[in-house]
C-alpha cells in the first residue's frame, strides 16, 4: 500500500507591520501537519550561517538579524486556492523573463516575501501531476542557488484537490 505525504490549506488572517492594523488573508500550507515556513527555515539555517560566513571573510559586514531563515509569507488563498491552478498546472508567472531552459521556468511559487511584494524573496517548487498523485520536488530560492534537502512529498491527488477547493 502506497503510504502519502499529507497536504493542508489553512487559511488565517494575520496583521503585519505594513498592513497598518489591518488583517490580511494568507493561506498557510502545511506538510505532514508542520507549517512550509517552517520546513523551509530549518533547511535554510546551514544555508544562510554559510553565506553570512562567506560574505563576511569577503570583508562585508553583515547583521545577521537583516539575514534570517525562513523569512517568507504565506501566500493569498487567490493564488493557492481553486480556480488558481498555481499549485497544479499553471505556475504563477512570477515575473521575471526567464530562458524556456532555465531551471527556475515553470515552477510553482509557493511562498513570497514578507515585505508583501511576493517576487522580493520567494521559494518555487516544481510541481508534477499524475493521475492520482501530486508531487512536489526541486525546491529552490529563486535569488539563490542553494541547494535544498527537501522533498520530494508525494500527495494523493485527491485528497490534494479537496484542499485547494477550500473556501477562502
Amino acid at each position: 500500500m502506497q503510504t502519502y505525504d499529507r497536504f493542508e490549506v489553512r487559511i488565517n488572517r494575520i496583521s503585519l507591520p505594513w498592513t497598518l492594523g489591518n488583517k490580511l488573508d494568507v493561506a498557510e500550507i502545511h506538510i505532514n501537519h508542520q507549517p512550509l515556513v517552517e520546513l523551509v527555515r530549518q533547511v535554510e539555517e546551514p544555508l544562510v550561517r554559510a553565506e553570512i560566513q562567506e560574505r563576511r571573510s569577503a570583508g562585508e559586514t553583515i547583521d545577521e538579524s537583516d539575514f534570517p531563515p525562513g523569512d517568507y509569507l504565506y501566500l493569498p488563498p487567490s493564488m493557492i486556492l481553486l480556480p488558481s491552478r498555481n499549485l497544479l498546472d499553471e505556475p504563477w508567472d512570477c515575473g521575471f523573463e526567464l530562458q524556456s531552459n532555465d531551471p527556475q521556468a515553470g515552477k510553482a511559487i509557493v511562498l513570497g516575501c514578507t515585505c508583501g511584494v511576493i517576487q522580493c524573496w520567494f521559494m518555487q517548487v516544481r510541481i508534477a501531476l499524475n493521475e492520482s498523485t501530486v508531487e512536489w520536488a526541486d525546491f529552490g530560492q529563486f535569488h539563490r542557488d542553494w541547494q535544498y534537502s527537501l522533498g520530494p512529498f508525494k500527495f494523493d491527488r485527491e485528497q490534494y484537490e479537496s484542499e485547494l477547493w477550500k473556501s477562502g
